[in-house]
Formats: C-alpha cells, structure tokens, sequence
C-alpha cells in the first residue's frame, strides 16, 4: 500500500496516510484539528530500487567493471610481450638440455619416453 501525503488547509498541516489505492480519492480528516477534506499533495514519493544479482543495473555495472578489468590485462600483457620478445621453447628432456629436437626426440625414446611431442619439432628443425 502506498502512502499519501496530504495538507489541511485551516491549520496547515502536514501528514502522511498508509492507504489502498482505492481508498486514496476518498476525502481525509486532517488528524490535528479534524478538518475535512484535507489537500491530496503531489510528492515525489520514495524511490524504487531493484536490489539483487536478477536486476539489469547491477548487470550492466558488473559487465563494465569486467570490460575496465579486461582493458588493464590487455595492456599489461601486451607490455610483457615487449619485454621478453624472443622467448623460444629450447629443446629438453625431463630438464635435461640437448642441442636439437631430433636429438631430444631420440633420448625421449631412450628413456622410454612418449617421442610424438619431439617429432613435430624435429621435423621442422631439419626443413630449416
């Protein structure tokens, strides 16, 4: 039920009434000196805020919060591109350094290791 504001004209008071809706055109006795009919107000009333994670607003706020957040870690990362510009994978196994993939490739196997991930690097290395 929404409230009404109202003004007696005699002793000019104000006050609010908890009405129904179908009751609010009916004519009100001023509560102080029992004037009736006092004056219906024209208010702005209270505001009406939508609260909780189901509303577009907190939606909309939530979205632009994670496009600013996204906007930071595209420039941060495309500062460390600019820094380290020349990292490469070197060939290994298991830490283990060697000078090429096929060599990498063949001590993987050695040591019973799966081989398919070296092969693909070797092949490219000897096509260079």
């Amino acid at each position: 039920m929404p409230t009404y504001e109202y003004a007696c004209e005699s002793c000019e008071n104000q006050f609010d009434l908890f009405l129904k809706m179908s009751q609010s055109e009916e004519p009100q006795a001023c509560p102080e000196c029992g004037v009736s009919p006092a004056k219906k107000q024209v208010s702005l009333g209270s505001g009406f805020i939508l609260s909780g994670d189901g509303w577009a607003g907190k939606n909309i706020r939530i979205q632009g919060q994670m496009a600013q957040k996204n906007k930071k870690l595209e420039s941060k990362q495309s500062e460390f591109k600019k820094d380290a510009p020349g990292i490469k994978l070197a060939p290994n196994v298991a830490g283990e350094r060697v000078d090429s993939w096929s060599d990498a490739s063949k001590l993987a196997a050695s040591k019973g290791k799966d081989t398919s991930g070296y092969d693909a690097f070797a092949r490219k290395e000897l096509k260079s």
